[in-house]
């Protein structure tokens, strides 16, 4: 491995040399690949345009990260800004010098990526279902053809950015953000061919909650018990990181975890809250029209906005953890219950009033 490596290493020097100008683009391009877009903007706008998408796109993308935890406890992989200084792969040689950016100090296992494989998943499904609405219109073959191309031309550019940037940041090695993107891509195909979701009880949201945390808890005992600190890569990323505020805990794993299942469990209760509207919108029949689409799909954003701006404290760990549960499962709440129940109730109002 400390060949694939060091091969690793000139390839993000590499890309710190000559695209060193290019260096706020990747950090957006980091930035967006971070589950947080789904959730905060891909999410209320999928949902309200075609719910199905929207409900698959968070099962994607909790599921994926789930296993992308669960893999990186089971792979052990090096992080590039840690491997260097600890490597002695390198011997008496000079080590190679990587530059460090704030959001290259990741707490967490470094393979597969997550968030290669977290934009993988997320973006093969808004694709494949664009593509699915497109077919169901009167396109010409070489129309189809053509905007098919273009889609997964677009996809495969969106993904080789998000490599790039990885990599570039030194938070990965080539391999590892190579394995996140087709890991996303099988995940995203696996949940082409699951369709329970779509009308599942709360009660099967609340089962697979407790299942994911408890597996994922029960693990990292498990492996604890047998001597494996699952935790190891904490003790690197404060003792290599070039600024301690660079080490953030909201990357820890089980931070991740709890943000994801507070989504999930989110979804599964505002969808039992709001099932009528929900059910409507699965079949295609809305309750209202495009302007009450429209309408929560902007005031959705605007109040995830004002959500995104409530801040976690990071210093006591479980408190950092039940917060993030909590905050999570409001996104969903917000976007499926509140924002549609809020707008419906006037939407309602002024069309009694126009009937007057």
């Amino acid at each position: 491995m400390d060949v694939l490596h060091s091969a690793g290493v000139r390839v993000a020097q590499h890309l710190q040399s000559a695209f060193n100008e290019y260096e706020d683009w990747f950090m957006f391009a980091s930035n967006v690949a971070d589950l947080h877009t789904p959730y905060f903007v891909f999410f209320p706008i999928w949902f309200h345009l075609q719910s199905k998408v929207g409900v698959k796109l968070v099962w994607v993308a909790v599921i994926g990260d789930w296993l992308n935890l669960v893999l990186k406890w089971v792979l052990f992989g090096e992080r590039p800004y840690w491997w260097v200084h600890e490597t002695e792969f390198y011997g008496s040689f000079q080590r190679p010098v990587l530059k460090q950016f704030p959001v290259t100090c990741e707490t967490g296992p470094g393979s597969p990526s997550g968030h290669a494989m977290g934009s993988a998943g997320v973006w093969y499904v808004m694709i494949s279902a664009i593509l699915t609405l497109a077919s169901q219109r009167n396109h010409s073959t070489l129309q189809t053809g053509c905007l098919r191309v273009l889609l997964w031309s677009l996809f495969c550019t969106i993904e080789l950015l998000v490599c790039m940037a990885r990599v570039y940041l030194a938070a990965h090695f080539p391999h590892q953000v190579i394995a996140g993107v087709i890991s996303g891509i099988l995940v995203a195909e696996l949940f082409d061919k699951i369709q329970w979701i779509y009308g599942a009880s709360l009660k099967k949201y609340v089962i697979t909650t407790v299942f994911l945390f408890s597996f994922a808890l029960g693990f990292y005992l498990l492996l604890k018990v047998v001597g494996v600190d699952l935790l190891w890569t904490l003790e690197k990323a404060k003792r290599w990181c070039v600024r301690p505020d660079w080490v953030h805990m909201d990357t820890t794993p089980f931070a991740s975890l709890l943000r994801n299942l507070g989504t999930l469990f989110g979804l599964g209760l505002a969808l039992s809250i709001n099932a009528p509207l929900y059910q409507a919108s699965y079949r295609g029949k809305w309750v209202h029209g495009t302007p009450f689409r429209l309408g929560c799909i902007v005031v959705s954003l605007l109040a995830l906005r004002l959500l995104d701006l409530v801040p976690i404290p990071e210093e006591q760990e479980l408190l950092l953890y039940a917060l993030s549960f909590c905050k999570s499962a409001a996104v969903p709440l917000m976007v499926v219950w509140v924002v549609p129940g809020c707008l419906s109730q006037l939407f309602t109002v002024k069309k009694k009033k126009a009937q007057w």
